[in-house]
């Protein structure tokens, strides 16, 4: 069964280099492909309520990084600099899965460990009967900030929506929320692939970068302002972390992944990214 994995990406550092370490620690018994768009998705079909962007490729060495992976054989690179919308780059990525096996959506500020995708395999493998799947993510609005609350903001019970098994017919219709028509057999829930081990990493506000752009593309008044003063909040956990996002809902609550007192947060990497290892 082969691990099909497509990502749209615009300005994707320091994320895209972790994710490409992480599909070349999978088992050799893998068989494996990713598939990358590059570029500024235009303001039309499921994000025609954004913010018009100007056309471009990455400004943050993105473009350096996947042009060094051009020739590898199990990676496909288009980019653009203008493309319609963040479907046409779904659509594109979707023409370079032919083979019987699973296609997961793995956007660019989402990390899965190599183990959790092996065992995803195994789960499709073992249950026939799954057409696509749900997940738990820990999102991340900050290095080390993670949202604890289960049902709302970060974790609303119609998301994640990340694998579908593949078929000739598989056709994307929205990107956001993730909409796929072709697929046959059940949806497996959040509840049963996190019991699984199968819970991802979105770091999806963990660096300034992030936050600019979203506040530039989603129109979020004011955002970089909000996320640098939870950054520097010293009383946890936030019990409601709308009074520092107010895009957020009410109530989500939120806490640190790692306590300084526990000793155990080390540095951040070269990558930026907090490692216990």
């Amino acid at each position: 069964m082969r691990l099909h994995i497509f990502t749209i990406v615009l300005d994707g550092m320091p994320f895209l280099p972790m994710q490409f370490a992480n599909y070349n620690r999978l088992s050799a018994s893998v068989d494996w492909h990713w598939s990358i768009c590059e570029g500024a998705a235009m303001n039309v079909n499921c994000t025609k309520w954004c913010r018009t962007q100007r056309p471009r490729l990455s400004d943050d060495g993105t473009t350096a990084f996947l042009n060094t992976l051009r020739n590898h054989p199990r990676v496909t690179v288009h980019q653009r600099a203008k493309w319609m919308g963040k479907v046409d780059m779904v659509r594109t990525c979707l023409l370079d899965f032919k083979e019987p096996g699973i296609v997961l959506e793995a956007d660019g500020d989402e990390i899965w460990l190599p183990y959790q995708l092996e065992m995803l395999l195994e789960l499709f493998k073992q249950s026939p009967g799954f057409g696509s799947a749900h997940f738990f993510c820990r999102y991340f609005v900050g290095l080390n900030i993670v949202i604890t609350s289960e049902h709302s903001y970060g974790n609303r019970p119609t998301e994640w929506a990340r694998c579908w098994r593949w078929t000739p017919e598989l056709r994307v219709m929205s990107h956001e929320p993730p909409i796929m028509i072709g697929t046959m057999g059940e949806c497996a829930s959040r509840e049963e692939t996190r019991a699984a081990g199968l819970v991802f990493d979105h770091y999806s506000y963990a660096i300034e970068s992030q936050v600019q752009y979203k506040q530039d593309f989603y129109g979020y008044r004011e955002a970089v302002k909000h996320w640098r003063r939870l950054q520097q909040n010293k009383t946890w956990p936030v019990y409601d972390l709308r009074a520092y996002l107010p895009w957020v809902d009410s109530g989500v609550t939120a806490d640190l992944l790692w306590k300084p007192s526990e000793q155990i947060l080390t540095k951040p990497n070269r990558l930026g990214i907090f490692s216990n290892a």
